[in-house]
């Protein structure tokens, strides 16, 4: 009986464990980072690898702080996310990827890993906003 319970529980858990990656958003491709539709960039938008970030071990909500883990993960300039002009604010565009202490943002990110782990993440304007 115990071989046969044993056997049920390992079954069940492959099944679950399938059935989880297959549910798991598919990650997107490098993109270029911009502002929301209709507005003027002011610097040449930002070269952005998922693949990179994902090799790093960050995890999906890090960035996109709002996602509830199942439904479709929408992008920082998505209406009622950072969807306001200005660069103060929590909801402005600018901080989504400028605010130095939220770790939540590109910036404050790459400042906190640097100072924790001893690396050279970008932190300039030239290295992110380059042709």
């Amino acid at each position: 009986m115990h071989r046969l319970t044993t056997s049920i529980l390992t079954v069940a858990a492959v099944i679950l464990t399938a059935g989880l990656a297959f549910a798991a958003p598919s990650m997107p491709g490098d993109l270029k980072l911009g502002p929301p539709e209709g507005w003027k960039a002011k610097k040449p938008l930002v070269d952005f690898s998922h693949a990179a970030h994902d090799r790093a071990k960050i995890d999906c909500v890090t960035c996109h702080h709002t996602w509830d883990g199942a439904s479709a993960i929408q992008g920082c300039s998505t209406a009622g996310c950072h969807d306001q002009t200005g660069k103060r604010g929590a909801n402005t565009f600018y901080a989504a990827f400028h605010d130095k202490k939220a770790e939540s943002s590109c910036l404050g990110c790459h400042k906190a890993t640097n100072k924790r782990e001893k690396t050279k993440l970008p932190l300039s304007c030239k290295h992110c906003h380059s042709k």
